[in-house]
């Protein structure tokens, strides 16, 4: 069998389908306004005619690279990899290239990735800074391209939206499940003191504690990072300061599940002698040996979002999407005891 030519012409799927030129293009480009019907005719010519199109001079014609920047923190951080995975296949899908850049939260490498995107023109920007600070708001606001912050609040001084999780109510959501299953001595495993999204859920922990009349004990709290050995090591600190706790709330899955296994190696049973609430919903989570109740962060409808927000700025510079935040998930499971439903026996 021999290999089908090439069409480059697009005048060629055109003529072969008795369209306007300007229809197989809109068709191509995903534009709304043509219909699913028009859209499947054009894929499948394109595909009998093995057509493909020039993407140098598409991108002069329209004065596009087809190219987006999306930087992160890590790329090794899971949540940092799930929504990457969701901008890329909703940009994919659109006919763009996602660039990534990962920074390893060092505002050197931040700066460097953004001049790197101007130099390169690329079309917009989806950004996870791990500090905004004034000299990174700077380089931004002369920016000429579109940028959506990602799991991020844009800074004061900036016209762009965000997409992100409401960690605070999340948090808030999360003590308020201990505290309505008799839960009153509650310790924290904090993020790191610079984390956007720790603060967040330190703040919702301390507020809703308080809310609740139970003043947390400064015992009670401790920073352990982002990974299982941190969470290991905090449960250890955590439990010799406070002993008689009979549940912690991690600010992440990661080091809820170093808690877990910290239990589990000193011989120490969840949720029979003390409970345990995560924040995330990582695969880590649902594991037979887990079973971690724990806030799920959407982060399939998070880049999705994203993507689509930065979508609508590339095709229209003048709108600018609303920003969104997204209200995080309870997800039961086996981790947290209901101390109400115990029963209490009294001597007659």
């Amino acid at each position: 069998m021999g290999v089908k030519s090439i069409v480059t012409n697009i005048k060629d799927v055109a003529k072969y389908l008795g369209i306007s030129v300007s229809t197989v293009s809109r068709a191509l480009n995903h534009y709304p306004d043509v219909s699913p019907i028009t859209k499947n005719q054009v894929m499948d010519a394109v595909e009998h005619l093995n057509y493909r199109p020039n993407a140098v001079a598409k991108g002069l014609i329209q004065k596009k690279t087809f190219t987006v920047g999306l930087m992160i923190p890590d790329i090794s951080d899971p949540i940092c990899s799930l929504l990457a995975a969701s901008v890329e296949k909703s940009f994919s899908d659109q006919g763009y290239q996602v660039v990534y850049g990962s920074t390893h939260r060092d505002p050197a490498k931040e700066k460097q990735f953004i001049l790197n995107a101007i130099s390169r023109q690329f079309d917009g920007l989806i950004l996870t800074p791990d500090v905004l600070d004034e000299e990174l708001v700077s380089l931004l606001s002369d920016l000429r391209m579109p940028v959506v912050f990602l799991q991020r609040r844009t800074p004061e001084g900036l016209n762009a939206p965000f997409v992100d999780v409401d960690h605070y109510h999340a948090a808030s959501a999360a003590v308020r499940n201990l505290i309505t299953r008799g839960h009153q001595r509650i310790g924290f495993i904090a993020m790191p003191a610079s984390s956007f999204t720790g603060s967040e859920r330190k703040r919702g922990y301390l507020d809703t504690m308080s809310a609740y009349g139970l003043m947390p004990e400064m015992m009670g709290m401790v920073e352990g990072g982002r990974t299982i050995e941190q969470g290991r090591t905090a449960m250890a600190e955590l439990y010799q300061r406070c002993p008689g706790l009979t549940a912690v709330f991690a600010a992440n899955d990661l080091l809820a599940v170093g808690a877990l296994e910290w239990l589990h190696q000193q011989h120490m049973n969840v949720p029979g002698q003390i409970s345990v609430i995560g924040f995330d919903n990582l695969e880590h989570a649902a594991l037979h040996w887990t079973q971690l109740t724990t806030m799920e962060q959407p982060t399939e409808e998070m880049g999705r979002k994203c993507a689509l927000a930065m979508l609508r700025m590339m095709r229209d510079p003048k709108q600018l999407p609303v920003s969104e935040l997204i209200e995080a998930k309870l997800i039961e499971r086996g981790s947290v005891l209901n101390l109400n439903a115990i029963p209490v026996y009294t001597m007659n």
